[in-house]
């Protein structure tokens, strides 16, 4: 009998280290993708790419055709060409519906606010005028951002004085919104997991530091440093969010953290950079609980295998060819480094700007306290350059 199928929309680095989870557990299963860029990072562990674009209905169908059950590592994919694959009785996880409501964000935060869950307040804008009358509702500063078609903080532009207005207005091309700006004491997410039988895990509180002149997610530090009572409260946000959303599969949960309040972010239905710590950190990785909720398989209850563990980020910062090194040594795949640090490598043919090459994560070691393993990653992350 010939292995069941699961079909990706997306074949980027998440879809690489999906794969490579679905190898290691030894799960019954081939990995098809669909992804415009030609030897895509995944393409390794696929069994086929299909090349094209997410939103191309015709390879959309491809896909479907080759999978028993479809998935996603990007948001971009149509979800009404989706919608008629559920119809016709193909598994898709998390649902078209659940993919439709996060797509936009102001869809998002109306759906999450109907359904109790803390966040800031936000309204749709389109004009110097509306975006006037939002400052009046809601203060400054003001967060704009796109609606549909950004992450990693793109499509944000935070407004200081009325004086912004114009230069936000010319920033954005497509559908905007308005959203209180939260004055936060820092980052947080939980990776939080719904199996099909409806029952849900969380992975520990990751505590999250983005770059200072962008948004990438420059480093995560596990447990995040909060208190027991916080931390209880952050997961049951998430908890609440993804039973509201009531879908299939892994979500990440960003928040925000002010004084003793909690304020969902954003969330992301699929695998995510603020977990990638799992992969070493915790018994169970986010990228094997997302296939074994999608699978029907039920969920391993994640935890740390360490007191505490750190990932960083490894991003691009001039564009095309290049190399990963620690030290003299050329990184090419997954390699640890030093007795438990591991770099990984996604095998993007190119650097660009900001893009994510790959991340280093390291785990604390007998004895040693958060601090001393924050400082010992820096340290060996100092290490690491690309050339």
């Amino acid at each position: 009998m010939s292995k069941k199928t699961i079909g990706i929309v997306g074949g980027g680095q998440l879809c690489l280290m999906l794969g490579q989870a679905l190898h290691e557990s030894k799960m019954d299963y081939d990995l098809v993708a669909l992804d415009p860029t030609e030897h895509c990072p995944a393409y390794p562990v696929l069994k086929k790419q299909i090349l094209g674009d997410f939103r191309d209905e015709k390879k959309l169908r491809e896909l479907a055709s080759y999978s028993d059950i479809i998935t996603f590592e990007i948001e971009l994919a149509d979800s009404d060409t989706l919608s008629t694959f559920e119809k016709e009785g193909k598994p898709l996880h998390p649902s078209s519906t659940v993919l439709r409501t996060v797509q936009d964000k102001l869809t998002q935060s109306e759906f999450l606010k109907k359904h109790h869950i803390p966040l800031p307040d936000s309204l749709p804008v389109s004009s110097e005028q509306d975006i006037a009358e939002a400052i009046e509702k809601l203060g400054l500063p003001l967060m704009i951002k796109s609606r549909k078609d950004s992450y990693d903080g793109r499509g944000n532009f935070v407004i200081r004085s009325k004086e912004d207005i114009s230069k936000a207005i010319s920033l954005f091309s497509g559908q905007i919104m308005a959203q209180q700006f939260i004055t936060f004491d820092l980052e947080v997410s939980v990776m939080c997991a719904k199996g099909i039988n409806g029952e849900i895990v969380t992975f520990p509180v990751a505590e999250n530091i983005h770059g200072v002149d962008y948004h990438i997610l420059h480093k995560s530090i596990v447990p995040a440093r909060i208190d027991e009572e916080m931390k209880a409260k952050a997961r049951k946000i998430a908890i609440d969010a993804v039973s509201a959303l009531d879908g299939v599969g892994i979500f990440g949960v960003e928040l925000l953290v002010a004084g003793k309040h909690i304020f969902v972010n954003e969330i992301a239905p699929r695998v995510h950079n603020t977990g990638h710590y799992s992969i070493e950190g915790c018994d169970t990785s986010q990228f094997l609980c997302h296939l074994q909720a999608v699978t029907g398989v039920t969920l391993s209850t994640p935890s740390l295998v360490v007191d505490s563990v750190v990932m960083h980020n490894i991003i691009g910062t001039t564009e095309g060819p290049y190399k990963i090194l620690y030290g003299e040594k050329v990184i090419n795949k997954t390699v640890e480094i030093e007795t438990g640090a591991y770099v990984h490598h996604y095998g993007k043919l190119l650097s660009k700007e900001k893009r994510k090459l790959g991340h280093l994560t390291v785990l604390a070691q007998a004895g040693e306290t958060q601090e001393e393993l924050i400082e010992r990653a820096q340290q060996l992350f100092d290490k690491i350059t690309i050339q």
